[in-house]
């Protein structure tokens, strides 16, 4: 079970971002950082990801995140809607765990705060922009 929170926990990181140009903006490219990954049962494992966006449209964003933890390796996709100048919200799956969820992402200058939940746990991050 733990696995699962992990696996949702790391995608919910992927999905953060930022406002964007036409050709380019604060949430394209690649982010890195940590945070925790709690699991329904209540154990708790820190984790350490590093999450690439790409523009599928104006607002939207496709997320891809690879995250270890002391026990796993896991990849994770998703996609991410910009719904404020510093705010995303959106959804992520691992197909690894069969785990999908919600994250929230909110974006201050290069740093990013991400917060996700699935039926497995929650958790949530801090990232850089690299």
């Amino acid at each position: 079970m733990r696995k699962f929170l992990l696996a949702s926990s790391t995608l919910l990181a992927v999905l953060a971002g930022g406002s964007f140009t036409a050709n380019a903006g604060p949430i394209d490219g690649t982010w890195s950082g940590g945070g925790y990954v709690q699991v329904s049962d209540g154990k708790r494992e820190n984790v350490r990801c590093r999450v690439t966006y790409s523009r599928q449209s104006d607002k939207v964003f496709a997320v891809k995140a690879v995250c270890a933890s002391p026990s796993n390796k896991i990849h994770q996709t998703g996609e991410v809607l910009k719904v404020s100048e510093d705010r995303y919200v959106g959804d992520f799956y691992n197909s690894q765990f069969d785990i999908s969820g919600r994250v929230r992402v909110s974006i201050r200058g290069s740093s990013q705060t991400v917060s996700f939940k699935s039926a497995s746990g929650h958790g949530s991050m801090n990232l850089k922009k690299r």
